[in-house]
Parts: C-alpha cells; sequence; structure tokens
C-alpha cells in the first residue's frame, strides 16, 4: 500500500483534476461520476479553491466560442456566481468574433445571469441547459433574455 496522503497531497492532486479538464465533455464526465451532488461539488471547490476553479472555467469558456453562431450579434454578459466562500462576478465581452471574460463586474451589461457554482458547472459542462434553468430557478436571468437565450447557441458543448 502507498502513503497516506497529506492535506496538501490531496489539493495538489485535486488541482491537477481541474486543470485537466479542456472541454465540456470532460466536465460533464466528472459531474457524472457517482455520488456528485452540490455538496461534493462544494467540498471539490474550496478544496482547490473557489476562485481557482472559477478562473478556469471562464478562462476554457472563449475557447468554445463559435463565432459563426453568434454573427455579428455581441454584447456583456455578467455573471454572479454564488460559491461557498460568498458571490464571485465575472463578466465575458462578445464582439469582433471573440468571447473574452475577466473578473469583475460589468458597468452596463447586456444581460446578467446568476446561479450557483455547482450550477454554473453543469451549464458550461451541458448538463444544464440555460432556458430550462431559468424555468426551474436555477438561473435567474435580467436584462435582455431573448440574448441570453440565443448565446447558449454560441458555444460547442462537445
Amino acid at each position: 500500500m502507498g502513503e497516506a496522503l497529506t492535506p496538501d497531497d490531496n489539493t495538489e492532486q485535486l488541482s491537477s483534476m481541474l486543470h485537466a479538464v479542456g472541454t465540456p465533455g470532460e466536465l460533464r464526465q466528472l459531474l457524472e461520476a457517482p455520488g456528485v451532488n452540490d455538496e461534493v461539488i462544494d467540498q471539490f471547490v474550496q478544496a482547490v479553491g473557489v476562485d481557482a476553479v472559477l478562473d478556469r472555467l471562464f478562462g476554457l469558456m472563449g475557447t468554445r466560442f463559435m463565432p459563426d453562431k453568434a454573427g455579428q450579434d455581441g454584447g456583456l454578459v455578467q455573471w454572479n456566481i454564488g460559491t461557498p466562500d460568498g458571490p464571485r462576478h465575472y463578466t465575458l465581452t462578445i464582439g469582433g468574433g471573440q468571447a473574452t471574460t475577466a473578473r469583475g463586474t460589468a458597468d452596463k451589461s447586456k444581460v446578467t445571469l446568476g446561479m450557483s457554482l455547482p450550477n454554473l458547472l453543469r451549464l458550461c459542462a451541458g448538463k444544464l441547459n440555460g432556458v430550462t434553468g431559468v424555468m426551474t430557478g436555477k438561473v435567474k436571468i435580467s436584462g435582455d433574455m431573448m440574448f441570453g437565450a440565443k448565446m447558449q447557441g454560441w458555444f460547442d458543448y462537445r
């Protein structure tokens, strides 16, 4: 038998697991593992670090953007994410054939989306449909709701 993991070793392994995720399909596999629920997700997030998880997730978002689907449409999206460490805010700027993200709030967003971190992971993995999320109260939306609904089709969930 191997040696027991120290808390630092465990965090390092979990961090490696996070950085191994590069596609929605890989994220979906993690979320579909037996026993994974909001509590398990929150424990993972706290072990790795809320900001590390969100920075990775939002950093990958631009790589999954399909500009041909968005056409000339674009705008600023404010994301308000509920986490175990309190709310976090990110912006997604869509325009000029790109989608870029940054920490912080938007001065004037076209649409604002709010959800828990587990539901953000599900949304980005393609396990939670945005419209269904709004209808079930898992996703809060304000501003241009049509833009928000269309935006989901501009990202590759494979």
